[in-house]
């Protein structure tokens, strides 16, 4: 494995790299792909989850006490 990749990272024997081994573009869609997925996903729950911590006037407080 090792000597496969230096025989296609060596450029005096390979000038000409092939796609198979270069895929920059590939490997930037497969990388932002998730993460844009993840961004979808997080604004809205980072509204809910700042919405959820107001609270306006309640009418019933709970205290609870929990031991181990």
């Amino acid at each position: 494995m090792l000597a496969k990749t230096l025989w296609h990272f060596e450029e005096n024997q390979n000038p000409v790299s092939s796609t198979l081994v270069h895929g920059t573009v590939i490997e930037i869609i497969w990388t932002l792909t998730p993460a844009l997925i993840l961004l979808i996903i997080a604004i809205p729950s980072f509204s809910l989850l700042y919405a959820m911590d107001e609270i306006i006037s309640p009418t019933l407080t709970i205290k609870t006490i929990g031991h181990q």
